[in-house]
């Protein structure tokens, strides 16, 4: 991805890369520095996310419905994956592992 990304990147591009592709990656340096791009990289997330992301919703001070379009039990999540696969699908879907397949 970020190969991709430096190549359609606009002159003085910032890139943040947050995820971890399965596989290698590569870009074109040349082209990174002609553009004078910025390239960081992140960890994504951190323990002290989690605690305030929980501590937001749980104060409500972030409704997370609007975010999970979906809800699987555990039977379900390999599908669930595969739908994930389409952004204009799912954004998130919850897994309850109390949940019976076809809820």
């Amino acid at each position: 991805m970020p190969g991709r990304l430096v190549l359609q990147a606009p002159q003085n591009a910032r890139l943040v890369v947050s995820g971890i592709a399965p596989g290698e990656e590569s870009f074109i340096p040349m082209v990174a520095i002609m553009k004078e791009l910025q390239l960081s990289f992140v960890v994504y997330y951190t323990p002290v996310d989690f605690g305030q992301a929980l501590a937001a919703i749980r104060d409500g001070r972030f409704d997370r419905e609007p975010l999970v379009t979906g809800s699987v039990g555990l039977e379900e999540v390999d599908e669930a994956f595969a739908a994930l696969a389409d952004p204009e699908q799912h954004a998130k879907i919850l897994i309850d592992p109390w949940r019976r397949p076809g809820r």
